[in-house]
């Protein structure tokens, strides 16, 4: 399916990303996709705010899939999600995992699709039906659709219609509609089903493409694409081809490969039903062959028959009969493709995910987590005595997840975990916050007595060595202290404690900051 993610403007706060911004919003509208994600790396390199900085770099990586650059934007999404995730951006993060989940399909890799599509859907799950949230609504929509989950697909963007604020996203939203239905009418069995999502498919392109509206270059070609083969399959030739041509002129001279391989088809398709034109084999040919190598064969259906006929007309039986055969495996593989399955694998990865929700410990390292924090912290809080109250973050891990895995990232966090809780006394307290980050709570603590509590973990963990990581690597602790008590609310002490560590890691890192 192409990709239609969209993203709208969300400046940042330099005047000189601002106006690179715009630059690259009005590049994408043209077409120049890569101008466009050149721009929006050079802005976010010019964003202070990291949310901000975030979702420049999330627009990057969906103007490189639009030019098939999928293997760039994947490593891009993969960065984005790695720090959305550990300062928990959700908009960000389900927009990442929506990136990696393209790049899982594509290479066949379904389990882990399914795993991260799991975590996606859940995150999508908690965001409120706002304008502000259409973004990553719609992508959401454009990855279901890649995983083959049309219909849950046609319902995400149902969803972004109803946020959308504007007609350039309902425009955009229709466009996306439109491929949505045209491949769910492929899968269809049903005759007068079919027919019907044919149907909703080209109403939906027709609103994409309303004159009045937005000029943007991939709504446009991704509707008029869909449109000629779908206006092909039921009969309206002439205007078929219209499309087709108009589509593949526009996807030919901005690079968008797979919109071209569906208008062709639609050409193709139209051009031999209206004329019987044998000629037209070599346009078949060559849409199969480019559709193979972009792994849009299954998408290709109705094509396969029309090359199938054309043989046939020519006397060429028995390769009439080798393109029958592929093109009944193919019809297997679609009908045997495990949808469902995968499907029902995401549902229960969704449902794993609330109930861990729900739980208040963590459970990679067993630790308190930070739904148990909240009640936690009230309660050492609730009297006249000090409370110290530290974030620790590791400086370095994010080298350990990039250059060793992440499962050995994990090991990491395990054995960091038993330290701080070998620290602890009887009545203190340590938590994992997310990622890399730990709190310690101290109860009846001064701050000269935490510093000697937090001197010792710093020191621990700068003389560990950790399993599986060469001995000369070594990571450090940053640790950001506040003291509260009875007047001083739990959100103000980890404000505070954040701050703190924040001073710490600007300081040079591995050391302690007081807050």
């Amino acid at each position: 399916m192409a990709d239609t993610r969209r993203v709208t403007d969300h400046p940042g706060d330099e005047r000189s990303a601002q106006r690179l911004q715009q630059d690259a919003i009005d590049a994408r509208r043209s077409g120049r996709f890569q101008e466009a994600a050149l721009l929006f790396a050079r802005a976010a390199d010019l964003t202070p705010d990291e949310q901000a900085r975030l979702n420049l770099q999330i627009r990057q990586a969906c103007c490189l899939l639009a030019v098939e650059c999928y293997d760039e934007a994947a490593a891009l999404a993969t960065v984005i999600a790695d720090r959305a995730r550990h300062e928990h951006y959700l908009p960000e993060l389900a927009d990442a995992l929506g990136v990696i989940v393209d790049h899982l399909v594509r290479s066949n890799r379904l389990a882990e699709a399914a795993h991260a599509l799991s975590e996606a859907m859940y995150l999508l799950d908690r965001l409120p039906n706002e304008p502000s949230n259409y973004d990553v609504i719609h992508n959401m929509g454009v990855t279901y659709a890649h995983s083959g989950f049309t219909e849950a697909s046609l319902e995400l963007f149902d969803r972004a219609l109803r946020v959308a604020d504007n007609d350039d996203d309902r425009q955009f939203t229709y466009a996306s509609m439109t491929s949505a239905y045209h491949y769910s009418a492929q899968r269809e069995p049903d005759v007068l089903e079919r027919n019907r999502l044919l149907h909703d498919g080209v109403y939906a392109a027709t609103a994409a493409l309303d004159p009045a509206g937005a000029r943007e270059v991939m709504s446009m070609c991704t509707a008029l694409a869909h449109r000629s083969m779908m206006l092909a399959e039921i009969g309206h030739y002439q205007a078929a081809v219209n499309d087709a041509k108009e589509a593949r002129r526009m996807a030919s001279e901005h690079g968008m490969i797979e919109e071209q391989v569906i208008a062709m088809s639609g050409e193709a398709i139209a051009r031999w039903r209206a004329d019987h034109d044998v000629e037209v084999l070599g346009l078949v040919s060559d849409t199969l062959a480019l559709g193979a190598e972009l792994n849009l064969t299954g998408h290709l259906g109705p094509l396969q028959a029309v090359e199938v006929e054309i043989l046939w007309e020519l006397g060429r039986h028995d390769d009439a009969r080798a393109a029958l055969e592929r093109q009944q495996r193919d019809t297997l593989r679609r009908l045997h493709d495990e949808r469902a399955a995968r499907w029902e694998h995401v549902r229960l990865g969704v449902e794993h995910l609330r109930v861990e929700a729900l739980s208040t410990s963590d459970p990679l390292t067993g630790l308190p987590n930070r739904r148990h924090l909240d009640t936690l912290l009230p309660e050492a809080l609730d009297g006249t005595a000090p409370v110290c109250v530290a974030i620790i973050d590791l400086d370095g891990f994010k080298q350990v997840n990039d250059e060793y895995g992440y499962l050995l990232g994990d090991s990491v966090l395990q054995e960091v975990a038993g330290l701080l809780e070998r620290v602890c006394r009887r009545n203190d307290a340590v938590v994992r916050l997310g990622g890399d980050e730990f709190v310690m709570v101290l109860r009846d603590t001064s701050p000269g007595d935490a510093r000697s509590v937090f001197e010792r973990v710093r020191q621990l963990v700068a003389a560990r060595t950790f399993h599986g990581l060469p001995s000369a690597l070594r990571l450090t602790a940053s640790i950001g202290v506040a003291v509260g008590s009875a007047p001083v609310d739990r959100t103000r002490v980890l404000a505070d404690a954040a701050d703190a560590l924040q001073e710490a890691k600007r300081g040079g890192r591995d050391r302690i900051c007081f807050r």
